[in-house]
C-alpha cells in the first residue's frame, strides 16, 4: 500500500473517530449542560436585579413578559454550548493532539464560548421580559443564531491562535525570522538538499533505500509507438505551455516578479516553476525574491513532496550565512542596517563591519550604488526628503529585522529621528545626534555663529553682500550648505569678490586659512565623553576626499577639536576639519556629523570607532572604551571596481588573482600598521608644545580621549589666543 492511501485511511479514521466523540459527547452530557447553562443564566439574571425570570423549571426559563402573560423557554440542545465545545475539543484531539499547547487553548476559547451563550441567553430573556413574548423568539431565532456561528468561529481562532505557534516547531519566531535548523549546505543555487549531493556531515548522513523505478506509460509510447515527428511535436507543445520555459530567458528583474506572480497563486499551483528556480537559478537577488515568496506562504498546506522541498530550501537559503566570500572570518550573527552605501563612509562602515563578522543590510538612493554590490542583502530607498522614505524604510525594516542601522548620510537625520520609536518596536536600534546639533553642523552659518559664541577658533566669516568686504583676504566663497568641495570659489582681488559671491547659491564668504590642512574622525559617547580623536594630515585630496594622508598627535588639535564638539553638543561620530598654522595653533573650518570618507585610515591606525559605535547602538547604557590610535600610519588611495550586468547580476573580477603586494619605497623604512589583533594602543609622548601652546593640557593626546568634551577649557596663554 503507498504511502498515499495509508494516509487518506488514517485521514478517514481519524475523521469517523471526531464524529464519534461529538455524538457520544453530545448524547452523554448534554441534559447536565443544559441544566447548568439555565443555572448559570438564571443566577445573573439574580445578580442584575430582574425581576419575572425563573430558571426554577432545571431546564427551561419561565418569563413574565410585559402584560405577566407567561412563556416557559426551553433550553434546547441547540441552544446550548455543548455541540460548539465537543467540535472544538475534536479539533484538538484529532488535528493539535501533538501540541501541548492546544489543551490550554480548549479551556479559553470554551471559556469564551460559554460567556458568549451566556450573553445570548440573558438578551434573548430581557427582550421577552422588557419588549414581548415574540421579541425574545425573534432575538433567541435569528439575531441569537447569529451571534451563536460567530461566538463558535472566534472560539476556534482562539484556539489555533494559542496552539499553532510553538517555538519549537514553528518555521518562524514571533518577529518573523525563520529558526528551522537546517545544513548551510542546503542553502545554495542547485537545490543542495538533493539526494546526490554530498552531505554536511557525512557520518550523520542518513541512508537513503534506492527508490523504485515506475513504469512511465507517456515515456513508453514516446519512445516506442509514436513516430519521431509527432513525438518532437507534441514535447514542442508541452514546453511552449509550461510557465518555467517562458522565466529563464529575461531579466533578473522580470523573473523576479514573475516568481512573485506565480508564488501568490499558491506553492502547490506551479511547484514545478519554483522547484526549477531554486535548482538552477543562479542571481542572488531572483533567489532571495523567491525565499521569500515562499516564507511569506507558511500558512498554507503542504501539496506534496515539492512543496516539502521548496520550503526546506527557503528556510536554508534565508539563513544562510551572508559573508561567505571571505574565508576564516567570525560570525557575529548581527544584521547591521548601513545607509549611504554609495558614498565613502558608507563603504568603509561597511567593510569596517564585514571584518568584525556583522552580516549587512545595505541601503542608498541609487540603485547602482557600489556599497549594493558589496552585500548579500541591499534595498533601495528613496531620497530622504521624498515622501515615501519612512514608509519605504520601515517596509525593509519589518522584511531583514537588522539590529541596528548606521546612518551616514547626516541629511537623513531628520528623516529618521521620528521614526526611532517604530524602528525600536521592530527590534532596530540606532544612535542619532541631536537634531539641532547636527543642523547647526550642516549649516555654516550657524555653524560658525556658534564657534563664535564658544570662543573656538574659526575663521572670520560673512554671509550677507554688505558685510562680505568686512572679511580680511584673500578668501574662500563656499555653499552654507554645500559638501564635497563642490561649489567652492577661491578669490584673491577684493574687486572680484561680489561677482564670486553671487554667482555661488546660499553663499558664504570666509578668510581662506594658512597652513597644514587636517581632518579629525571623532567618536562623542552619549554622555559627552572624548572616546576618540584621531586627526590626519589631508596630504592628497580628490573631490573633497582624503585620498592621502598620515595620522599624526597634537595636543593643540585635540583639545580644538574637543571644544568644537562641545560647542555643538554632537555626540556618536564626527569628523572635524581645520587648518595648522606655522605656530601649531589649530583653527575649526567646518564639522560633518557622521563617518568620514578617510576613515579607513582611523580603522588602520587601530581606533576602532565603527565598532565601538555599534557596541553604544546596541547597548546604550554600555560603558564604551577609550581608543587609541598609532600616529605616522599612512594611507595612499587606489582605484577598486565592482562588476555587475545591468540587470544586477555580478561578473567576474578579471585581476582578482593578480593584485600586486606593496613594499615599502627604496630606500625607506615599511610604513607602520595597525597594531597586532587590530586593537588600539596607547600614544608616545605627544610632540612638545611651542611657546603659544594651550597651558591647562599636558601629556600625550590619547590621555584628552578619555576626559569629558564639556570639560575641556579654553584657556589662553596671555597672548589673547
Amino acid at each position: 500500500m503507498s504511502a498515499t492511501a495509508r494516509r487518506r485511511r488514517l485521514v478517514l479514521l481519524e475523521m469517523a473517530v471526531a464524529v464519534a466523540f461529538c455524538v457520544g459527547g453530545y448524547v452523554l452530557y448534554i441534559d447536565p449542560v443544559r441544566r447548568f447553562e439555565v443555572t448559570l443564566a438564571s443566577s445573573i439574571i439574580e445578580l442584575m436585579g430582574v425581576d419575572r425570570i425563573s430558571g426554577a423549571l432545571g431546564d427551561s426559563f419561565v418569563v413574565f413578559g410585559p402584560g405577566f402573560e407567561p412563556v416557559v423557554a426551553e433550553m434546547t440542545g441547540s441552544c446550548s454550548i455543548l455541540a460548539s465545545v465537543l467540535a472544538l475539543a475534536a479539533l484538538a484531539l484529532v488535528a493539535l493532539r501533538e501540541r501541548p499547547q492546544a489543551l490550554a487553548g480548549l479551556a479559553v476559547a470554551s471559556v469564551f464560548v460559554l460567556a458568549a451563550n451566556q450573553v445570548r441567553l440573558i438578551l434573548s430573556l430581557l427582550a421577552g421580559r422588557y419588549l414581548a413574548v415574540d421579541a425574545l423568539v425573534f432575538f433567541h431565532d435569528w439575531v441569537g443564531a447569529a451571534l451563536n456561528f460567530a461566538y463558535t468561529l472566534v472560539g476556534l481562532l482562539i484556539m489555533i491562535g494559542m496552539t499553532m505557534y510553538d517555538a519549537e516547531r514553528a518555521e518562524q519566531d514571533a518577529a518573523g525570522r525563520h529558526t528551522a535548523d537546517r545544513p548551510t549546505a542546503w542553502a545554495r543555487p542547485g537545490l543542495g538538499h538533493r539526494m546526490n549531493a554530498a552531505p554536511v556531515d557525512e557520518q550523520a548522513a542518513p541512508i537513503v533505500e534506492p527508490r523504485v523505478q515506475k513504469v512511465q506509460i507517456a515515456a513508453m509510447m514516446h519512445r516506442r509507438l509514436l513516430p519521431k515527428a509527432l513525438s518532437r511535436r507534441l514535447a514542442k507543445r508541452r514546453e511552449q505551455r509550461r510557465i518555467d520555459y517562458r522565466v529563464g530567458h529575461e531579466e533578473p528583474a522580470r523573473r523576479v516578479a514573475i516568481i512573485r506572480e506565480l508564488a501568490e497563486k499558491g506553492l502547490g499551483v506551479h511547484t514545478a516553476t519554483l522547484l526549477a528556480v531554486a535548482t538552477y537559478e543562479t542571481d542572488p537577488m531572483v533567489l532571495d525574491a523567491l525565499a521569500d515568496a515562499v516564507a511569506a506562504r507558511q500558512w498554507e498546506p503542504v501539496a506534496g513532496a515539492d512543496v516539502i522541498a521548496v520550503r526546506l530550501w527557503a528556510r536554508a537559503w534565508l539563513m544562510r550565512p551572508t559573508h561567505q566570500e571571505i574565508p576564516d572570518r567570525p560570525d557575529s550573527g548581527r544584521l547591521i542596517a548601513v545607509t549611504g552605501a554609495g558614498g565613502p563612509a558608507g563603504v568603509a562602515v561597511i567593510r569596517a563591519l564585514q571584518a568584525r563578522g556583522d552580516r549587512i543590510l545595505a541601503l542608498d538612493a541609487n540603485p547602482d550604488a557600489v556599497g549594493l554590490r558589496l552585500t548579500a542583502l541591499q534595498a533601495v530607498l528613496p531620497k530622504a526628503n521624498h515622501a515615501g522614505y519612512a514608509e519605504k524604510l520601515l517596509e525593509v525594516v519589518d522584511r531583514h529585522r537588522p539590529s541596528a542601522l548606521v546612518c551616514t548620510v547626516a541629511e537623513e537625520y531628520g528623516a529618521i529621528a521620528p521614526l526611532c520609536p517604530q524602528l525600536g518596536e521592530r527590534g532596530t536600534l540606532t544612535w542619532l545626534p541631536d537634531l539641532a546639533a547636527a543642523e547647526s553642523c550642516l549649516d555654516k552659518v550657524a555653524f560658525a555663529q556658534v564657534l563664535h559664541a564658544a570662543g573656538v577658533p574659526h575663521p572670520a566669516t560673512a554671509w550677507t553682500l554688505a558685510t562680505i568686504m568686512k572679511v580680511p583676504g584673500p578668501w574662500v566663497i563656499k555653499p552654507s550648505r554645500g559638501r564635497g568641495s563642490r561649489d567652492v570659489v577661491l578669490v584673491d582681488h577684493p574687486g572680484d569678490l561680489a561677482h564670486a559671491f553671487t554667482t555661488v547659491p546660499g553663499a558664504i564668504v570666509q578668510t581662506r586659512l594658512d597652513g597644514r590642512e587636517f581632518t579629525a574622525d571623532a567618536l562623542v559617547g552619549r554622555d559627552g565623553t572624548l572616546l576618540a580623536c584621531v586627526p590626519r594630515w589631508r596630504d592628497e585630496t580628490r573631490g573633497g576626499i582624503s585620498v592621502r594622508g598620515t595620522t599624526f598627535t597634537s595636543v593643540a588639535v585635540t583639545e580644538v577639536v574637543a571644544a568644537t564638539l562641545r560647542a555643538v553638543g554632537l555626540t556618536g561620530p564626527a569628523n572635524v576639519q581645520g587648518f595648522v598654522d606655522d605656530d601649531g595653533e589649530a583653527t575649526i573650518v567646518e564639522v560633518n556629523p557622521r563617518f568620514s570618507g578617510g576613515l579607513p585610515l582611523t580603522l588602520a591606525a587601530g581606533a576602532d570607532v565603527v565598532g565601538t559605535y555599534v557596541d553604544g547602538i546596541l547597548d546604550p547604557d554600555a560603558d564604551l572604551p577609550v581608543l587609541g590610535f598609532r600616529p605616522d600610519v599612512r594611507m595612499a588611495r587606489h582605484f577598486s571596481e565592482v562588476y555587475y550586468t545591468a540587470g544586477g547580476t555580478p561578473v567576474p573580477d578579471p585581476l582578482a588573482g593578480g593584485t600586486p603586494v606593496s613594499g615599502p619605497p627604496a630606500g625607506g623604512t615599511p610604513v607602520p600598521g595597525p597594531p597586532a589583533g587590530g586593537m588600539p594602543v596607547s600614544l608616545p609622548p605627544a610632540v612638545p608644545a611651542s611657546d603659544h601652546a594651550l597651558t591647562t593640557v599636558v601629556g600625550p593626546a590619547s590621555e584628552l580621549a578619555g576626559v569629558p568634551a564639556f570639560a575641556f577649557a579654553h584657556a589662553t596663554d596671555g597672548a589673547g589666543r
